[in-house]
């Protein structure tokens, strides 16, 4: 029985180190192509080691690509406060509440969530148009939030279900309204979950391309969109845009190491109640 134990958890291992590998390759090849030449980031065949070279990053620094990161920061930002601004009030009022047509709201908002964005986009573009939204950080954040907010509802929900009732109800008895009981009892216990959420909300907003695609412009296109200027007709500045893609990547990755703990404990309390 041990032996047949530890025989699966030297495939386990290996199949895990199989697709780790998978998974870093990318990353790795592009750490390597921002620091090379441009010549040998060029190269055909293509050259696993160069001499390090910064001419990517000087010339990244150079362009315009540092004002779009900072319309990435703005959005991602000015998205993920005001969506949990909106968001987690109405997560709460759908777990606590009871009211008419409760479950056919949760339905609509799951719905919504299943939907792909293309349906959406050529009516909110003819919209925003109308309201002369179109390039502006206000019409981006709007059109982040359309696809956000429901999924930030739905998941706060989960976890203010997560928090038992009967310790609101004795800060109730205790004289607490349900608004100082919300933000001194309820929020607090929920706050991993909530946070977890704030932070998908800020990964989803830095890594959208389709919708600043069509509604950003060139005074508000953010980094997603600032890195296609790398891409010419007939050439590809692959350093410049391994470099731009590294700086996409990096926070990322920090954010994700930073609150992996909080996320981990947020999601899986989330999946108890579904």
């Amino acid at each position: 029985m041990n032996h047949h134990r530890r025989r699966l958890s030297i495939i386990s291992g290996l199949l895990l180190m199989v697709g780790l590998i998978f998974v870093i390759v990318p990353y790795l090849w592009i750490l390597l192509t921002a620091f090379k030449r441009p010549v040998d980031a060029a190269a055909v065949p293509p050259k696993i080691f160069s001499p390090i070279s910064f001419r990517a990053w000087e010339e990244l620094l150079s362009g315009p690509f540092p004002a779009s990161l900072v319309n990435s920061v703005i959005i991602t930002v000015g998205t993920t406060v005001a969506t949990l601004i909106i968001g987690v009030p109405a997560g709460y009022a759908f777990a606590r509440g009871r009211f008419v047509g409760r479950w056919f709201l949760g339905g609509w908002l799951l719905f919504s969530r299943m939907m792909p964005p293309v349906i959406f986009i050529i009516p909110l573009f003819l919209f925003f148009h109308q309201l002369r939204l179109i390039n502006t950080y206000l019409g981006l954040i709007l059109a982040y939030m359309s696809g956000l907010l429901p999924f930030t509802v739905w998941m706060c929900a989960g976890y203010f279900e997560d928090v038992p009732q009967e310790i609101e109800e004795a800060a109730r008895v205790d004289g607490a309204s349900r608004m100082r009981a919300f933000v001194t009892v309820v929020l607090p216990m929920a706050l991993p979950g909530v946070l977890t959420v704030g932070v998908l909300i800020a990964i989803a907003s830095w890594s959208e391309y389709f919708i600043p695609f069509l509604l950003a412009g060139t005074g508000t296109n953010p980094a997603t969109v600032g890195l296609v200027n790398y891409v010419g007709s007939n050439t590809i500045d692959w350093g410049a845009m391994a470099a731009a893609s590294l700086t996409l990547v990096l926070p990322v990755v920090v954010l994700t190491l930073f609150a992996q703990r909080g996320m981990l404990r947020g999601l899986s309390a989330g999946a108890v109640k579904g």
